[in-house]
């Protein structure tokens, strides 16, 4: 009987599993962290909750199990095939970061390092290797589940453009105890939450749909650039005027995507749709 419910219900069934494998870890850090437990959980425990997603995504895919597509291939595809697109995944958060450092410079803010990308929450200075953690986590963990099934799931229910913003406020509201855990969140206002997180989290997911379509689908071109631009936008570094700087750069480039689609909603196929159904 549930695993019927699941196949009526696929898109309920996802998010409720993601949400609690991740809050299953998050929950208690949360907790403990604002004195009501008084348990002593690594904080370092906090990036275990990034693969609830993906773990969603395997428990339902394999419930669900969806027919091959026409061409053979599987819908949710890790190599895609426009390298442009690719080079945008990989470049762009780099880019943002640097223009960041120049806005800085210029408004005489303290310039950030390379090497400060390596200053992560809750554990030693991982220099580079940051990249592989955050690849790890926010790109591969979140992105499989994200963009690698639920996108899809709600773009052909709700359309390109709503089943986008559908995802964007699911994934924000799932980093809800991040709020009371991570240093970054916990000093946020609430116009800060609002303006900041919340229009962010809009545009990336924005910004990530238009590189999952122009890639085929493909899971590892949107975990690059999540990855990346986490490792630019959720460290030591992108305090200040680096974050300020590289959300607002994101949230324009995702307000030049809805005006594109906009004027080409008539046509088969806009900026925002899904991979081919």
């Amino acid at each position: 009987m549930m695993q019927e419910w699941i196949r009526r219900h696929p898109l309920s069934a996802y998010f409720f599993v993601a949400y609690a494998v991740s809050w299953s870890i998050a929950v208690p850090l949360a907790l403990q962290a604002q004195g009501v437990i008084t348990t002593r959980l690594p904080l370092a425990l906090h990036y275990l909750t990034a693969f609830g997603p993906a773990a969603a995504a395997i428990a339902i895919g394999r419930l669900l199990r969806p027919p091959a597509r026409p061409d053979g291939r599987s819908r949710s595809q890790l190599f895609g095939r426009s390298f442009g697109w690719w080079t945008v995944g990989l470049v762009s958060p780099l880019f943002l970061f640097v223009l960041a450092r120049m806005a800085a410079a210029l408004l005489g803010q303290p310039v950030p390092t390379w090497r400060s990308l390596g200053h992560v929450s809750f554990l030693p200075d991982l220099g580079l290797a940051a990249w592989g953690l955050w690849f790890l986590t926010s790109g591969c963990g979140e992105e499989a589940g994200w963009r690698g099934f639920a996108l899809e799931q709600l773009q052909r229910r709700c359309g390109p453009v709503v089943g986008t913003l559908i995802l964007a406020a699911l994934w924000a509201g799932w980093h809800t105890p991040a709020f009371f855990v991570v240093e970054t969140y916990r000093t946020m206002t609430v116009p800060m939450i609002i303006g900041g997180f919340g229009l962010g989290i809009c545009a990336g997911s924005i910004v990530l749909s238009r590189i999952a379509q122009r890639t085929d689908g493909s899971v590892l071109a949107a975990a690059l650039w999540h990855a990346l631009y986490n490792m630019t936008s959720a460290t030591a570094a992108s305090r200040g005027v680096i974050a300020a700087v590289t959300t607002t750069c994101v949230m324009l480039w995702a307000t030049v995507l809805l005006i594109g689609e906009a004027r080409r909603r008539t046509r088969p196929s806009g900026l925002l749709v899904g991979r081919a159904q």
